[in-house]
């Protein structure tokens, strides 16, 4: 037995009791990372990690922990790392391991989580049907899609914006880009909110609901798959279908764990990436009138706000072989946990990391990943947000957030708030 199958469930036990987790990391100079503050501002914590190095091991945690910006740039690039092993280690480990065998093999298949040769060969297959081209053809539909939310929610005082626009938005991208037809898109929104339990290892979760989650998508996406491979049209169901690699084409597994994980990945993060922009932007006006006033500047505004602010908060990695990384050797069959959002503020890298700067030089955020893993759906994420920031902006003036109104979500993997209330400004606006 791996000492993980014990950690882990130790671990949640003690993060279901907040009291008890409190108490014992209290002494901890990290603090307690599984608790409200850590979600609402874990930088903090993050500025605490750092300062015991770029690359640091915890034996509390049994974990290599990596804050420094060029060092993750490293690990996430090093063919000496891999994503399966975790897998494999949740899936020996309740609930996971209650799931069934469908559902396993679902969450084992996220492109995300497979090593090469596999993921070398299902990268191809995917990138054969997740084209740029396919990509700029949405940018029209996305811009209307954004006018409209943004509309319906003009004659609101306080509306919630995650309800509003930050949700909506990019489940109707995706589902459209799949070719789902659109009395399936609140199905899709709650498929993928039940799936993405999976990527937080220490809350507990039902896993009979999983399991028929899980068969529901091979019902659905199955019989959709069916219908294009007989009568193709111009959507991504239709290409996955097609999409050939020297005679190796996508398994019905492979097709619908990839379904799964592209709607997962494309709804999820970029809902958590708008939420957070518009809070950012309302805490920093200086900012938000600079963008305003200098149009061009988005595109590297856009980058800037997911570097500020990611919603991948941690990419956790196993060690396949000994890797010295500037010149700290972590061993073979470590875990490795690569902390994007203390990397986007590592100030070896940026100068004034901790503040919001719309037209910094070079972003360059490792928000989307680096390597072999980088992340699919980055373009459409930048044109989702391209297209609705500015629309808001212009829609709701100098608004300012309702602070009592956040919720923030509760995970160590993902961060955004749940719950997001602006406050129209009488200043500017429509």
């Amino acid at each position: 037995m791996r000492i993980e199958q014990v950690a882990i469930p130790l671990i949640r036990a003690v993060v279901s009791r907040p009291k008890l987790a409190d108490q014992l990391f209290k002494r901890d100079k990290w603090g307690n990372p599984f608790g409200d503050q850590a979600n609402a501002d874990p930088y903090p914590m993050l500025e605490a990690m750092r300062a015991d190095g770029a690359i640091t091991y915890r034996a509390m945690y049994q974990q290599w922990f990596v804050s420094g910006y060029d060092e993750a740039r490293a690990i996430l690039s090093s063919d000496a790392m891999g994503t399966s092993a975790q897998v494999d280690t949740l899936l020996d480990v309740r609930p996971f391991s209650q799931m069934s065998e469908q559902a396993k093999t679902f969450f084992s298949l996220w492109l995300l989580l497979v090593d090469p040769p596999d993921h070398s060969r299902l990268r191809r297959l995917v990138s054969r049907a997740f084209t740029p081209a396919r990509v700029r053809d949405l940018q029209p539909d996305i811009k209307q899609l954004a006018d409209r939310l943004i509309d319906d929610m003009a004659d609101q005082a306080s509306p919630d914006v995650i309800k509003g626009l930050c949700e909506p938005l990019p489940v109707a991208v995706i589902a459209q880009m799949m070719g789902l037809p659109e009395e399936r898109w609140s199905w899709a929104r709650e498929t993928t909110e039940i799936g993405v339990q999976l990527l937080n290892p220490f809350a507990s979760f039902d896993p009979d609901e999983i399991s028929a989650t899980v068969a529901d998508m091979h019902e659905v996406w199955g019989r959709l798959a069916d219908e294009r491979l007989t009568h193709p049209q111009n959507d991504l169901v239709s290409a996955l279908v097609a999409a050939e690699d020297g005679g190796s084409k996508l398994s019905r597994d492979e097709l619908i764990a990839m379904i799964g994980f592209i709607m997962g990945a494309g709804h999820e993060t970029t809902t958590n990436l708008l939420a957070m922009s518009i809070l950012h932007l309302a805490r920093n006006p200086k900012q938000r009138e600079l963008v305003r006033s200098t149009p061009t500047l988005w595109p590297n505004a856009i980058e800037e706000l997911v570097r500020y602010d990611t919603s991948v908060r941690v990419s956790p990695r196993s060690a396949l072989r000994e890797v010295d990384i500037d010149g700290v050797t972590i061993p073979a069959g470590s875990n490795v946990l690569v902390q994007i959002s203390a990397a986007n503020r590592d100030p070896r890298r940026y100068d004034h990391p901790n503040e919001l700067l719309l037209d910094r030089k070079d972003p360059s955020p490792l928000s989307f990943g680096h390597g072999i893993h980088h992340c699919l759906g980055a373009s459409l994420a930048r044109m989702e947000l391209g297209s609705a920031l500015p629309r808001f902006i212009d829609a709701f003036g100098d608004y300012t957030i309702d602070e009592a109104s956040i919720k923030w979500k509760q995970s160590p993997t993902l961060r955004g708030p749940s719950a997001l209330r602006v406050d129209r400004s009488s200043a500017s606006g429509t």
